[in-house]
């Protein structure tokens, strides 16, 4: 039995523990980042398992700014580091680029388009350049395609004047 003026604790866990979820969910929403002191959205920072919160404690955006900077700092280094690890796995790399290439062909198919309609002046403006500079390796590189393609020619030449006749007739 309870006696009156006893006080029942009770209530001041429910309270304590409505205080703490509170402070739970601020913390989940919004971290500060160590860096810039910065409070941020929590999605603003990258996943980490081994804090507490499951976030690093500098933002993104600091980390790219980091990123940026340590390559300008020692790009030289690291640019010899990248090419012997890519002469050390040349193999591994090149089975991994032809598997990725077949996966996401729709997709580079689409990239690539968007690049080159981005670029097409540039890269006419430097085709055009390449060809003046090498005329005459361009007419015999054109003139051996046309000797290895006569055929192909051929088919292509009666294809085109079977569509014309037919077009010039009307009844294409």
């Amino acid at each position: 039995m309870k006696k009156e003026f006893e006080f029942d604790t009770r209530y001041s866990d429910v309270e304590k523990d409505l205080q703490d979820r509170e402070n739970r969910i601020k913390t989940i929403c919004f971290k500060t980042c160590s860096k810039c002191g910065e409070t941020k959205l929590i999605f603003k920072f990258s996943l980490d398992k081994r804090n507490l919160d499951g976030r690093t404690n500098i933002c993104k955006a600091c980390r790219s700014l980091e990123s940026l900077n340590y390559y300008y700092h020692n790009q030289v280094k690291m640019l010899i580091k990248n090419r012997e690890y890519l002469k050390a796995n040349k193999e591994n790399r090149s089975i991994y680029s032809k598997i990725y290439r077949d996966r996401n062909k729709e997709r580079l198919k689409g990239l690539a388009k968007k690049w080159y309609k981005k670029n097409k002046k540039r890269i006419k403006k430097r085709n055009l350049q390449y060809y003046q500079e090498n005329k005459e390796a361009c007419q015999v590189r054109r003139e051996l395609w046309i000797i290895k393609n006569k055929e192909r020619i051929r088919e292509y030449n009666r294809e085109y004047k079977r569509k014309h006749k037919l077009a010039s007739q009307g009844i294409a």
